[in-house]
């Protein structure tokens, strides 16, 4: 289980997290993904699928505490990555959220930029 990482292990449990309608405890996990891939052989370059699931969950997370700018931010990191269908399903759930705070600016232009 060469892929078993610190890094794979919170994106695990900051998924579940999510699921359990904590997303406290999920960007808690979600930022110790970003900490243990400095102390890891895990690639994020290697793998721009599984980051840009991970940053679309995350900004989810963000929008659920309604942290809108955060959400944003994070939203814009994870476009260009995502491809597969799960992916764009993320995506996709997202902008359908973000959708509701379509007032705002960085909203607007971030589902511009991302139809």
């Amino acid at each position: 289980m060469y892929w078993l990482s610190q890094a794979e292990l919170h994106s695990w449990a900051a998924s579940n997290a999510s699921d359990l309608n904590d997303p406290r405890r999920a960007l808690t996990h979600y930022a110790a993904v970003a900490t243990s891939h400095h102390d890891e052989t895990y690639d994020d370059d290697a793998c721009p699928r599984s980051r840009a699931l991970r940053l679309s969950r995350e900004a989810d997370a963000h929008l659920s505490l309604r942290d809108v700018d955060a959400a944003v931010n994070t939203a814009d990191q994870a476009v260009g990555g995502v491809t597969s269908a799960r992916g764009t399903t993320v995506l996709t759930d997202l902008r359908t959220k973000l959708r509701a705070h379509q007032q705002l600016p960085e909203v607007r232009e971030f589902l511009d930029r991302t139809v």
